[in-house]
C-alpha cells in the first residue's frame, strides 16, 4: 500500500469529460478512481503523475456553442487547447500522434487494447511545462464545438471588402485655404454594410453570419507640419459626392501650397472603421464584446495638388 505521500492527486471535470477509468486487470500502478465532488472525479495517481499545486478545477462559464472555460487555483483557463488537449486540474492532455509501439516502456503494465497515452503539460507561473506522457485507460474529452463568438470572430474574417475609389473636388485646382469636397464611390461591396456566408465549424456547432456596418472612415493626409508630416481626419461616413449646390459631408482644408511634395500633390488614404455584429442563423444574437469594432486598411491613394493663390496689386 502506497501513503498519501506518495500519491498526486488529480481532480478531473466530468463537464470536460476527462477521466480516468481503472481497466478491470488493475495493478499497484494503476491510478485509483474515489469520488471528489458533484463535478469532478479524483483519481490518486501512484508518482507517474505530477500535478502543480493542490488538486480541483471546476468548469467554469461555457455558452454559445460549447465550454470555453475552466477554472483552476482561481483563474480561468481554456476547457480546451488545440494543441494541447483537454484541462483537467492544472494540466491538459492530449493523445500521442503517433501512439508508441506496444513495446515501449510508457505503457507499463498496460496494452494499446487498454486504453491510450496521452502527453501531458500542466501550467506553471511562467507558462506550460510538458510532463511527458502518461496512459489513461479512457478516452479525453473531444474538443468541444467552438462558441458562437469565437466563430463569428472566424466569420468576420471571411469579410471581403473592396478596394475603394477615392474622390476630390476640386481634383486638380485646389488652392490654400478653400475646402476640398471629399468621398468614396458610393459601392455596395465597399462601404457595406457587408455580411460574411453563414458559417458553421464543427458538427453540432452554432452556425452565424457576421456583419460588418461602416462607423467612420479615417482619412490620412501628408500636409502636417514639420516633424509630423503625417494628419488624420474623420469623416462620418463615405462622404456626399460631389454636387455644384450641394454641402460636402466630408471635406479638409489644406494650408499650405503642395509645390514642395513628390509629384507636387499631397497624398490621401483612408481606413474603414466598422462597427461588428454577429447572430446565429437561428436568429439569436452573438455577444461580441471585445470584437465589436474592426478595421480594414483602404488600399487606395488619391493625389490632390494645391496651389497658392497669387494675388497681383
Amino acid at each position: 500500500m502506497l501513503n498519501s505521500a506518495g500519491r498526486a492527486a488529480i481532480c478531473l471535470m466530468t463537464g470536460v469529460g476527462l477521466t480516468f477509468a481503472v481497466v478491470p486487470s488493475a495493478s499497484a500502478d494503476d491510478p485509483v478512481v474515489t469520488p471528489c465532488a458533484d463535478r469532478t472525479i479524483c483519481v490518486s495517481d501512484h508518482g507517474t503523475t505530477t500535478i502543480p499545486g493542490s488538486a480541483g478545477g471546476t468548469s467554469g462559464g461555457g455558452g454559445g456553442g460549447g465550454s470555453s472555460t475552466c477554472t483552476w487555483q482561481g483563474h480561468e483557463v481554456p476547457c480546451w487547447i488545440d494543441n494541447r488537449g483537454a484541462f483537467s486540474a492544472g494540466c491538459y492532455y492530449i493523445e500521442s500522434v503517433p501512439q508508441p509501439l506496444a513495446t515501449e516502456t510508457v505503457w507499463g503494465t498496460h496494452t494499446p487494447e487498454q486504453g491510450k497515452i496521452y502527453d501531458k503539460s500542466c501550467i506553471l507561473d511562467d507558462g506550460f511545462v510538458p510532463n511527458g506522457q502518461v496512459f489513461l485507460a479512457q478516452p479525453v474529452a473531444a474538443r468541444p464545438p467552438k462558441p458562437a463568438r469565437e466563430v463569428a470572430r472566424d466569420a468576420l474574417e471571411t469579410i471581403k471588402v473592396g478596394k475603394p475609389v477615392l474622390r476630390a473636388a476640386p481634383a486638380a485646382d485646389a488652392v490654400v485655404g478653400s475646402p476640398v469636397w471629399l468621398w468614396v464611390e458610393p459601392d455596395r461591396n465597399v462601404i457595406g454594410p457587408l455580411s460574411s456566408r453563414p458559417l458553421r465549424e464543427d458538427p453540432g456547432g452554432p452556425e452565424v453570419v457576421a456583419t460588418i456596418t461602416l462607423q467612420q472612415v479615417v482619412w490620412t493626409v501628408d500636409d502636417g507640419p514639420g516633424t509630423a508630416p503625417f494628419q488624420e481626419f474623420i469623416c462620418k461616413d463615405g462622404g456626399a459626392a460631389f454636387s455644384k449646390n450641394g454641402t460636402p459631408t466630408c471635406s479638409h482644408l489644406f494650408t499650405q501650397s503642395s509645390a514642395r511634395m513628390k509629384d507636387k500633390a499631397y497624398t490621401l488614404s483612408v481606413q474603414f472603421d466598422w462597427v461588428v455584429t454577429a447572430r446565429t442563423t437561428g436568429g439569436a444574437p452573438v455577444d461580441m464584446t471585445g470584437i465589436s469594432t474592426w478595421s480594414t486598411p483602404g488600399d487606395s491613394v488619391l493625389s490632390v495638388p494645391v496651389n497658392e493663390v497669387q494675388v497681383l496689386n
